[in-house]
């Protein structure tokens, strides 16, 4: 009987024992150092309708993690937490990670009469007194030598509901929170860079995609101060922007806007062109229910919706990238870094990836590495463009080239057809008349001589002219002789009252071939009659000079009057050929040099 007694009564202290230890229990030696607090005892209050007399009636129960992470909820959670101290200093602090994310903290100290709150703190506020702000949230606690007191932490969240505590000296506080500063310097001073940079680039080029772009990453950099507790102190009369509902919501909505404006989706992906709507209509949606229900609600919707902009981002980019998009591939780039970044910050929130410097920051190179990308996709952007442009540009000089090219052989074929005709019909029926005329001249008398020799001096005057015209419309040098001696003798014909210096000439027959030999003649020609127009001085020079890549022509002439060398022929000749004219003025004399390539 004595026996079964005693195994009720050890059974009865080991229950009680389970109850009121503290496994979790925070025992303080030695203040150079810090101590977490691993699988704290925790009470869900769904309600937030359990005050802090209450809390000695519940049950509280150990986390299974060592951080405590409740995910997205809209329910408060109370900690219970028993620091012993045995150091040598009473004034310490606890420390709570990622303050931001909590919408509310609130800390009591256990006492003789009961619980009397030392804390209270909302993130909707900036600095409370004794609040000490580092980079996260220090919570001043004064626990007597050698004694032990016990703390209730409650906290609620409009995000994710993760409470990372430990018990640190201030010192150690800011020794540890060195790093995580000069990274949060780092990481807002460029995206400020990139802000101001991207705002330039919109008011030099006006190009839309910048304008989009750079309210997108202002929005998503509010995010990242919102996660690092900065907001309220920045934004002091925009507190209602302290909400990751509402940033999130609006950087998605502008996002959606510079994904069609930078892929051109209406023509590189029509499908995401189409449900664009659908997509701004879900960023509204959640923006809409942050501002009308406020909590946690709005970011449970964030936490589903995510991947449904997931797929529109890749989705869009991939189909872009595939019609020949090149500028995609960095947008997907971009935006890949992002959900990488802010896919493993939300791991280390759920304890699935380890609380590191890593982990704690990759919302920060997630930003930066797709605010860097982007900036690059912009630019590369603007030269994919520019070469588009180029090549258009490129091709409608070939066209018009071509066209060009068509048009003169046209012409020199319809100037041959006519040639042939006025040799064939009017010179062989003026040459039949002139014999005719000749024969008549013989056989008359002298008085019917005379009067038949005037007609004849006319028939002959007009075969003159009609020679020249033949030779004007197809010069018969060309196909005997060649373009060197041709423009020898176009020259001779042109300025026949004119004393001509012949100066250097190369042979260029070989050089060029019909088409293009004849193109350099009506050139020279349509140049000559420009030349003699302007009645120069008796004196006219030319010379034909070959070198390695072009062949030079060029005229010195003694004149002070304009040359007209803007013949819209010349011009499409010219350009036809790739040549160039130059005319350079003197005092006494004017030089024109016609410069064509030659073709390799």
């Amino acid at each position: 009987m004595s026996k079964g007694l005693l195994k009720v009564l050890l059974l009865f202290l080991v229950l009680s024992g389970i109850r009121e230890s503290y496994a979790q229990d925070i025992l303080l030696k030695d203040n150079t150092k810090s101590y977490a607090l691993s699988h704290p005892l925790f009470l869900i209050d769904a309600d937030n309708t359990i005050s802090a007399d209450q809390l000695s009636e519940k049950n509280f129960k150990p986390s299974k993690f060592p951080t405590l992470s409740l995910g997205a909820t809209t329910a408060s959670v109370w900690v219970k937490i028993r620091i012993q101290n045995q150091s040598n200093q009473t004034g310490w602090h606890i420390q709570i990670d990622s303050p931001p994310v909590l919408e509310s903290v609130s800390v009591y100290q256990k006492k003789d009469r009961g619980l009397f709150k030392i804390f209270a703190r909302t993130a909707n506020k900036p600095k409370t007194i004794g609040e000490v702000r580092v980079n996260n949230l220090l919570i001043p606690i004064s626990i007597p030598i050698q004694t032990a007191s016990e703390f209730y932490i409650k906290a609620s969240s409009n995000n994710i509901l993760r409470l990372p505590i430990k018990v640190t000296t201030l010192r150690q506080a800011f020794e540890q929170s060195y790093l995580t500063d000069l990274l949060n310097g780092i990481v807002f001073g460029m995206l400020i860079a990139f802000a101001i940079y991207n705002l330039f680039v919109y008011i030099i080029t006006n190009e839309q995609p910048y304008l989009y772009y750079l309210g997108y990453i202002f929005f998503w950099s509010l995010n990242v101060f919102f996660y690092n507790g900065f907001l309220p102190d920045i934004l002091t009369e925009l507190i209602w922007l302290n909400s990751a509902g509402t940033i999130i919501s609006i950087a998605s909505l502008l996002s959606v806007i510079f994904t069609n404006s930078f892929l051109q989706t209406k023509k590189n992906s029509p499908f995401f062109y189409k449900i664009r709507g659908l997509m701004c209509l879900l960023s509204i949606v959640i923006l809409l229910t942050d501002i009308f229900y406020k909590g946690a609600y709005s970011f449970m919707l964030v936490q589903y919706l995510m991947y449904p902009f997931f797929i529109y981002w890749f989705g869009a980019g991939i189909q872009s990238l595939r019609k020949g998009y090149k500028p995609a591939i960095y947008f997907i780039l971009g935006f890949g870094s992002l959900m990488l970044g802010n896919a493993v910050y939300n791991l280390k929130d759920l304890d699935i990836l380890p609380d590191n410097l890593i982990t704690r920051t990759s919302m920060h190179w997630g930003t930066l590495l797709e605010a860097l990308i982007l900036s690059f996709a912009l630019a590369s952007r603007l030269n994919f463009y520019r070469k588009q442009q180029d090549q258009i540009q490129l091709k409608t000089i070939e066209e018009k080239r071509a066209f060009l090219k068509e048009l003169l052989q046209r012409q020199e074929q319809e100037k041959k057809r006519i040639a042939m005709e006025l040799h064939d019909n009017i010179g062989q029926q003026l040459i039949l008349i002139k014999n005719r005329s000749w024969r008549l001249q013989q056989l008359s008398d002298e008085p019917i001589k005379n009067l038949v020799s005037r007609p004849i001096e006319h028939i002959a005057a007009t075969m003159a002219e009609v020679r020249g015209i033949l030779h004007r419309l197809r010069p018969y040098q060309m196909d005997l002789l060649g373009l060197t001696q041709s423009i020898h003798g176009l020259i001779t014909d042109t300025f026949t009252n004119y004393d001509i210096e012949q100066g250097n000439t190369d042979e260029i027959n070989a050089y060029f071939n019909t088409d293009e030999s004849m193109h350099i003649f009506r050139i020279l020609q349509l140049l000559t009659d420009s030349i003699l127009a302007s009645k120069p001085g008796k004196q006219i020079r030319y010379a034909i000079n070959l070198h390695t890549s072009s062949v030079a022509f060029k005229f010195e002439i003694q004149t002070s009057q304009q040359i007209l060398n803007a013949s819209p022929d010349i011009e499409n000749r010219l350009e036809l050929l790739k040549g160039s004219i130059h005319v350079q003025k003197t005092q006494n004399a004017t030089q024109i040099t016609v410069n064509i390539p030659l073709t390799p």
